[in-house]
């Protein structure tokens, strides 16, 4: 996946503005305080306070929880094929990564409203937003709240959450997942990282959003309990285009990077069924596709076949992809 041309050139201008070697020394100390899981909590001191720190967050992390948020997005999209929103309320929103990611996939918001507690963030993100061509991006109303604090927010037709709770502790965290919904007028997606801990996240978030009534439309096929079990968890991967300021600010060499991710779509109408979603990268061998499913009916492993009538549809099923239903499968009772 590439970065919309008009978020790459905008990324471009904003770190042309700072001295690549404070951004590269920024974004090397935002890694290792991520790694060693400080500013976990709400209480811890912020992983960016400043405009270098903004600038590195940017260039290192912005076209990763972009692809992420982008592919969660789409998967709930094909979930609610009638679902159009027109406001966005973008809760925890960074520099926009969730922002752009719902512009590039739903072409009817007219209006949105992010909610970020940095102010350095906050300006660097309605700097970008305001290069976007989808005429929601430079209309977006950027708000300064913390999200452990009283805030106040009309209900919207879409709430995104994309790397957010992870930065709360537990009991916040739970009631952060309640207001949220509360606010979804149509539906509510939720982004983590793709470790056991992310995971987990959203496993909770998952578990109360049933508890509250929720329609469960992605990545699941069902809102039974989750079969996930015995230290194994639910994630996905999107490979994400590096720029040349990405690659400066991270040290990196490669063109590209991998960012696993999990996920939970609820909606307050019921999304599309399916017949499972692939968890591990399709197994392709002569004459057949060996897949690892999370099926209506729990965790599963299939072989299609040549004579399978969803041959053509598995040659080209990726990880994370849904698994159309078949004709008994939509009779079933």
């Amino acid at each position: 996946m590439d970065l919309p041309n008009d978020l790459r050139l905008a990324l471009e201008r904003a770190l042309r503005d700072a001295r690549p070697a404070a951004v590269a020394a920024a974004a090397a100390d935002l890694s290792a305080r991520y790694r060693a899981g400080h500013g976990t909590s709400a209480a811890d001191s912020p992983y960016v306070s400043d405009a270098v720190g903004a600038a590195a967050y940017a260039a290192a992390r912005m076209p990763a929880t972009f692809g992420a948020a982008a592919a969660a997005a789409r998967a709930t999209a094909a979930a609610l094929p009638g679902f159009a929103p027109r406001s966005l309320l973008d809760v925890g929103g960074g520099t926009g990564s969730a922002l752009w990611a719902a512009a590039e996939t739903w072409a009817s918001l007219a209006r949105a409203t992010v909610i970020e507690r940095e102010p350095a963030m906050l300006a660097l993100g309605h700097r970008l937003a305001a290069a976007g061509r989808h005429p929601a991006l430079p209309r977006a109303a950027w708000r300064a709240a913390d999200l452990t604090a009283p805030w106040e927010a009309e209900p919207h037709d879409l709430v995104t959450a994309a790397y957010v709770l992870g930065e709360l502790d537990e009991r916040p965290r739970a009631a952060l997942v309640e207001r949220l919904w509360s606010l979804a007028a149509g539906a509510l997606l939720i982004v983590e990282p793709g470790t056991p801990r992310g995971f987990a996240i959203v496993r909770a978030a998952r578990a109360r959003l049933i508890a509250l009534g929720a329609q469960i439309v992605a990545p699941c096929p069902h809102a039974a309990e989750c079969p996930m079990a015995g230290g194994d968890w639910c994630h996905f991967a999107q490979r994400v285009a590096r720029t040349r300021e990405q690659r400066r600010a991270k040290n990196a060499e490669l063109g590209y990077e991998d960012e696993k991710y999990s996920y939970v779509a609820a909606a307050r109408a019921s999304g599309l069924p399916i017949g499972g979603r692939v968890l591990r990268r399709p197994a392709a061998r002569p004459g057949r596709v060996d897949l690892v499913l999370c099926a209506p009916e729990g965790l599963c492993e299939t072989t299609i076949s040549r004579s399978d009538p969803r041959w053509r549809e598995a040659r080209d099923l990726r990880w994370g992809d849904a698994l159309v239903e078949t004709e008994s499968e939509k009779h079933r009772t």
